[in-house]
């Protein structure tokens, strides 16, 4: 391969990787995009009017040559006809031209479209169509919404203005960004390097360079240093700035302390000065009123002083990230709505994904732009999306260090970038109290009740959210302020507070609603009787008619509260209850109301859906935990065949299915990604363990349950998805419902041993808390269950399901209409943010830590803004910047494992894999030569003969990496490796090679890969060049039946055919694989060689099982690649 610099390549990926950086390529293809571009600038007024979409697999003839065509000069001349279809006969590979051979299964050529950001504003696009002349007496017409044109993937961009938007970020999105392959850090850090014309007082307060470095490597590369911690030391050590000298000037506790002030130091140490925004950390008192009862013997209200409350200020907090310029690029102004235009659906459909699309930010916008103006400013306007996560947290595996941390999110960023940690977008704002233990001594032995104490708690966290909504912030909700971003434009700001993630205790605790009351709900009033509803029409119906009203929420807290508070009743009175029981209120003060409610906000919406509490480690885990009661009254045996089979599972991708190495049946210490892994496998493991039909039925509500997590899951929604996880969520509540009258009811079920072991556990610590007096051994000794306690009889178990968890399931749609996806608001950033403040307790002394832990943060926020003014950090994530996103695959270059190939035949001999190796592996690459438009000179070959292999030799390689675009437009990679369990790959089945049983794809195990150096022999040849040709050695799967369709509720299943079969084994060109493919053993069909002795020792055969299943459940990429036509990054759907 030779590029127009004359460089010259033996690999195609190497020859592609060097055109994107071959300046002399760039320039060519720069001149190209100008005369593109000047082209499309003649038919944009038409482009406008008609705000047309030319479909897939159409040009337009009138338009433009692609930039390809233009780069090597050639002209397309202009042709009648408004399009032009395109010959997709050129794509098509030449094995399917070539005449059919019986019983072949041929992949399809498939195009790799690399993923591309939202399409940006055009340039030149800023020249809008003259105002047309309007008549005296027709009313003026709304002026159109801006569009963007359509990207290749058919996504647009719809403004809810006629202007263009004054600052876009998706023009600052690289591919980089849109990758989620490993890749080397390295090169990054290298750009990354502090300039050495920065002056020392850039570095204050630090004194110089040399300081600074060590100080950012101590705060802030990690508190458990590993060797590439120790590797930057060493670099910094020995980098030609750094000296010795300048550390013996360093004052490094008067450092640490200026870094770590805030402003409840009062004076005390040294402040911190910096130009720009800082939002530190304040120190406030909080006191609750207790109510004592007329039963006590003192009755009335006593304030209870409760220890402070350390938190920052929400508006502070939202001048610090636009002051600062590495967020500041990539924050949305102005939202928009993403629309997809694809050939074969009839019309546009609505994309829902980040908060900043979602339709709840278009009415927040909408209503603002609408909203007078202040008076005498004329500034834009712009919503800023606050996203609320809190969550109690333990700061250690051992103690009870605890830790209740508020995060805010920005929802005006991508989500993409909230998950990860070291873009740092997590603001901490608030460390929340909670009742001390001494505040028993304060109520006294007699003083107040349970229900008392919990009203305190409750009264307490809305007395700290009352000092986090202060009058700033609601100042600035109703009336805006002023900021000057960093593109030098002053704009006026709006918070506005869209989400709260948190579980079902927290949320009831701000939704003010009785816990586990007779109304579970915080959204709506649906009694719990109704709750095994979900899922049918009149459900759904009672979602909106029955919701909860604030207001008249508001009347009833009032008057239960006058009771309490005037008359001295005792909170969980008969009077009391009377008023709020009915629909499960109680009696305290929503904070959100009292201070947002007459600006139109409603917290009861922003209580959004929670999939890791609610599903993962909720209803899913309701249900393994019953079935594994029905297979122990079945035949207890068969628990360890079922912790047998899931250790067999193979696993996928770096941490996509992990190994089952414990027995899942006893649940130990698992989080919620096990639970997750439990049911993306379960379908093959529960096959078979009970009698038929309880088997059918079982397997069939495992399948809806996979596909309904797989749905629920997505990080890109659109209409016809939605649609179809409706439908999934109605078939999931009817099967609930039929596998608990008919499974359910055939079994008496009773504790696992596990759950009796536990409450044995729980009774014998509550024996020993009782035995207050007792001290350190004796204590032990009574919190250990007895041999007696521990074999207790075990209780009868019923499946129960009409709980808040599986009632939430029903408001997944919905929230994600209105909201965005759930990855924008699930629990789990927050959980992944607790990280932070657990590494930082282990530098605090353990004692006051909460106060250390606000100095911590401050130190380690100021260093990294220090850092960023002397040379700003790439936005996109270091750990994950790929290697080469845009090949297709990669396989190395080295040729230090050579085999010859007669040695390896005779070596082999007599292996039916084997069996025509060397014809057929020439016949492949002379259907590879022949279609190939990058090897010139080759001419059209026809006889395997002209095909030589240079030494007889092809050179084995390890792995393979295959780059894949996603349905959500992102760049992710597959590692294929024949010696590990992810040696199995996917391929498109050739559109005339479907056949009967209308399977899409082929699967096929790879056993080895390798490159050979190819010379073709001729008359018609220019040169002996050899070439670097990369192949697959695979061992074909074969469809046992028809397509398993979703109505069917069946994974496809899948055999190895007959060795005989000529085609059983084949070579595959690696531009074919579409990805890696996660295949299952079926289990209950047992291995196909019972004594473990197999038949080829090349295709490994001895492990082979009579039937395998696909599991399209192994992630969301899998699973809308069954979803054929409805995954926007699958342009070959």
């Amino acid at each position: 391969y030779t590029c127009i610099c004359k460089r010259n390549f033996t690999a195609q990926n190497y020859f592609s990787q060097h055109q994107h950086s071959c300046p002399q390529t760039r320039k060519r293809l720069s001149s190209a995009i100008s005369s593109v571009k000047e082209l499309l600038s003649r038919r944009k007024k038409s482009c406008i009017l008609h705000d047309e979409v030319v479909p897939s697999g159409f040009v337009k003839s009138s338009d433009v040559s692609s930039a390809s065509d233009l780069a090597s000069g050639e002209v397309i001349s202009d042709l009648e006809g408004d399009q032009i279809e395109v010959d997709e006969g050129d794509n098509m590979s030449l094995a399917q031209r070539r005449p059919r051979r019986q019983n072949r299964q041929l992949p399809m050529r498939f195009r790799d479209v690399l993923p591309q950001p939202p399409p940006t504003v055009p340039l030149g696009f800023c020249q809008r169509l003259p105002e047309p002349v309007r008549s005296i007496i027709a009313p003026e017409q709304p002026a159109l919404p801006f569009r963007t044109p359509p990207n290749v993937f058919g996504l647009v961009r719809q403004y809810f203005s006629s202007t263009l938007p004054s600052h876009d970020p998706e023009e600052y999105v690289t591919i980089a960004d849109l990758s989620f392959i490993p890749g080397n850090p390295d090169a990054i850090e290298e750009r990354q390097a502090l300039s050495a014309s920065a002056s020392d007082s850039q570095y204050h307060p630090y004194p110089n360079r040399s300081s600074f470095e060590l100080g950012d490597w101590y705060w802030n590369q990690g508190l458990q240093k590993s060797q590439r911690d120790y590797a930057k030391l060493l670099q910094i050590l020995g980098g030609s700035a750094f000296n010795t000298a300048d550390l013996n000037s360093t004052y490094w506790k008067k450092i640490n302390t200026q870094l770590g002030s805030n402003e409840y130091d009062e004076g005390d140490g040294e402040e911190w000065e910096d130009e720009d925004e800082d939002a530190g950390w304040k120190r406030t008192p909080i006191t609750i009123q207790v109510p004592f009862s007329r039963s006590t013997d003192i009755p009335g209200l006593r304030p209870y002083e409760a220890p402070h409350l350390y938190h920052r200020s929400l508006v502070a907090v939202l001048r610090e990230k636009l002051a600062n310029a590495r967020d500041d690029k990539l924050f949305h102004y102005e939202p928009y709505q993403l629309r997809w235009a694809p050939p074969h659906l009839d019309s546009k459909v609505s994309i829902y994904g980040d908060l900043y699309t979602s339709t709840a930010f278009h009415e927040a916008h909408s209503d603002l732009q609408a909203s007078p103006r202040e008076p005498g400013c004329d500034l834009p306007r712009v919503i800023a999306g606050l996203m609320f996560w809190s969550d109690a947290t333990q700061l250690t595996s051992f103690g009870n260090a605890k830790l209740w941390p508020t995060y805010m999110y920005f929802g005006n960023e991508s989500k993409y970038r909230h998950c990860k940690p070291s873009c740092n977008l997590s603001n901490h704002v608030a460390y929340f109290k909670t009742l001390p233990d001494s505040f028993k001594d304060f109520a006294g032995a007699k003083g107040i009740n349970s229900e008392c104490a919990t009203h305190c708690h409750r009264e307490l966290f809305h007395e700290q959210w009352k000092i986090l909504l202060d009058k700033e912030f609601v100042e600035a909700y109703e009336h805006g302020i002023i900021i000057l971003c960093c593109d030098g434009i002053l704009r006026q700001f709006y918070p506005r507070i869209f989400t709260y993630s948190a579980d079902y205790p927290e949320k009831v605790l701000v939704a003010t609603v009785q816990n586990l009351g007779g109304c579970l709900c915080p959204r709506c009033l649906i009694p719990k009787e109704r709750i095994q509803n979900m899922g049918m029409p009149q459900d759904r119906k009672q979602r909106v008619s029955l919701g909860r009203d604030d207001e008249r929420r508001g009347m009833m807290v009032r008057e239960a509260r006058s009771l309490i508070y005037e008359q001295n009743y005792v909170v969980g009175s008969a009077p009391v209850e009377r008023i709020l029981k009915p629909q499960s209120w109680v009696p305290t003060f929503n904070a959100f109301s009292d201070r947002l409610s007459h600006l139109g906000f409603n917290i009861l919406r922003a209580l959004v859906v929670d999939l890791l509490h609610e599903f993962e480690i909720g209803v899913w885990k309701m249900l393994f935990k019953h079935l594994l009661r029905i297979i122990s009254a079945y035949d207890k045996s068969l628990i360890n065949v079922l912790d047998q089979r899931y250790r067999q599972i193979p696993t996928f991708g770096p941490a996509t299915i992990r190994n089952f190495s414990a027995n899942a049946s006893e649940m130990k210490q698992m989080a919620a990604r096990n639970f997750e892994d439990l049911l993306q496998c379960s379908i093959p493991v529960f096959d078979r363990l009970l009698p038929e039909p309880h088997n059918s039925t079982v397997l069939h509500l495992l399948f809806t349950m996979a596909h309904w997590h797989g749905l629920a899951k997505l990080c890109m929604h659109s209409d016809p998805t939605l649609e179809i996880m409706d439908e999934v969520t109605t078939t999931l509540g009817h099967q609930f419902r039929h596998f608990k009258a008919t499974v359910c009811s055939a079994y008496d079920t009773y504790e696992l041993r596990q759950e009796v072991d536990a409450c044995a556990r729980r009774d014998a610590k509550l024996a020993a808390k009782q035995q207050g007096g007792q001290k350190g051994k004796q204590r032990a000794n009574l919190a250990k269950p007895t041999e007696k306690q521990s074999k207790n009889t075990r209780r009868l178990k019923t499946f129960n399901f009409q709980t808040y968890k599986f009632h939430a399931l029903g408001d997944y749609v919905s929230t994600i209409r209105r909201y965005g996806t759930s990855d924008s608001y699930s629990t789990e950033p927050g959980e992944l943010e607790h990280r932070s403040p657990k590494t930082r307790y282990r530098r605090t002394d353990r004692k006051t830590f909460v106060k250390q832990l606000t100095r911590i943060e401050c130190h380690q926020t100021r260093i990294r803004r220090i850092r960023d003014k002397i040379v700003p950090r790439p936005h996109l994530e270091i750990a994950e910047i790929a290697r080469s996103p845009h090949v297709h695959h990669h396989i190395g270059l080295t040729q230090k494992f050579p085999i010859h190939i007669g040695s390896y035949l005779r070596d082999h001999a007599g292996d039916p894999a084997i069996a025509n190796f060397v014809p057929k592996l020439k016949d492949h690459i002379l259907c590879r030569f022949n279609q190939s438009r990058d090897l010139p000179g080759t001419g059209n070959v026809t006889d395997i003969n002209s095909i030589i292999l240079k030494d007889d030799r092809m050179y084995h390689h390890n792995t393979a990496s295959f780059n894949y675009t996603t349905y959500d437009v992102r760049r992710s990679q597959d590692v294929i490796n024949p010696k590990t369990p992810h040696c199995n790959i996917m391929v498109l089945r050739a559109d005339d090679d479907i056949g009967r049983q209308g399977h899409r794809y082929l699967y096929g195990k790879v056993l080895g890969i390798y490159h050979v150096n190819v010379i073709i022999i001729g008359t018609d040849m220019v040169d002996y060049t050899p070439h670097r040709t990369e192949f697959l050695w695979v061992r074909w799967y074969a469809p046992i039946d028809d397509l398993a369709a979703w109505e069917t509720s069946m994974l496809d299943r899948l055999r190895f055919p007959p060795m005989a079969d000529e085609f059983s084994f084949d070579f595959l060109d690696p531009a074919d694989v579409l990805r890696g493919c996660h295949i299952i053993p079926s289990f209950a069909d047992g291995k196909r060689h019972s004594h473990g002795l197999g038949v080829s020792a090349c295709a490994g055969d001895k492990n082979d099982w009579r039937q395998y299943y696909v599991n399209r459940f192994v992630d969301r990429d899998m699973l809308m690649r069954f979803h054929s036509g409805l995954g926007v990054g699958h342009v070959y759907s």
